[in-house]
């Protein structure tokens, strides 16, 4: 189940970044991954990303793997997707195309 629900996320995370012109890597098994913006190799744009996620509520790291938690649901994931929008939409304003 933890395997469901971090494909889940990733492809939500994936699909999110791509929106806004972000190349997200996620990588590793789908319980425990890690995050990469492949285009910052600075990895400034990144820690800004990580930053707004957290400011609204979702916990990731800025450079450490995450673990899937079984007890996540589909509204967890679901909301976690919807804020990495918003951060991604701060991000994509603050550095245009």
């Amino acid at each position: 189940i933890r395997i469901e629900k971090g494909t889940k996320l990733s492809e939500g995370l994936i699909t999110t970044a791509t929106k806004y012109g972000f190349d997200l890597r996620v990588t590793g098994v789908p319980s425990l991954f890690y995050l990469r913006l492949a285009d910052d190799p600075s990895l400034r744009l990144h820690q800004e990303w990580i930053a707004e996620c957290v400011k609204r509520g979702v916990f990731f790291t800025n450079h450490h793997n995450h673990f899937i938690n079984a007890a996540l649901s589909d509204e967890d994931i679901r909301e976690t997707v919807e804020i990495a929008d918003e951060a991604f939409a701060v991000l994509r304003e603050r550095y245009p195309l």
